[in-house]
């Protein structure tokens, strides 16, 4: 099993399936599309895809979710694109000029 080497002493680390072991490309692969990254966005196009009847290969060079994906660098939100007077009110800050904020 190969060392989680770009994860080490984090969350994903020390969580992570280590009995999902997938084994390295060997030779020649045929498919309708290859996807190159294991992340959230490789994972989802390739499972679409799938999904669709398309035969998907995807290569990591890591393991799965190795990445951004697998840190905090990887996020899914909603609600941050407000104005800053918006925010401000739904963190409790003051909105006086004297608040120094």
């Amino acid at each position: 099993m190969p060392a989680l080497s770009s994860n080490i002493d984090s969350w994903y680390s020390a969580t992570a399936n280590r009995q999902f072991d997938l084994p390295a490309l060997q030779g020649d692969e045929t498919a309708d599309v290859c996807i190159i990254g294991g992340g959230y966005t490789g994972l989802s196009s390739a499972i679409h895809l799938a999904d669709r009847g398309y035969r998907v290969v995807l290569l990591e060079a890591e393991r799965i979710g190795c990445g951004a994906s697998g840190r905090n660098g990887g996020q899914c939100t909603v609600g941050q694109r407000q104005p800053q007077e918006t925010l401000k009110t739904w963190s409790g800050q003051s909105m006086r000029a004297d608040s120094g904020i």
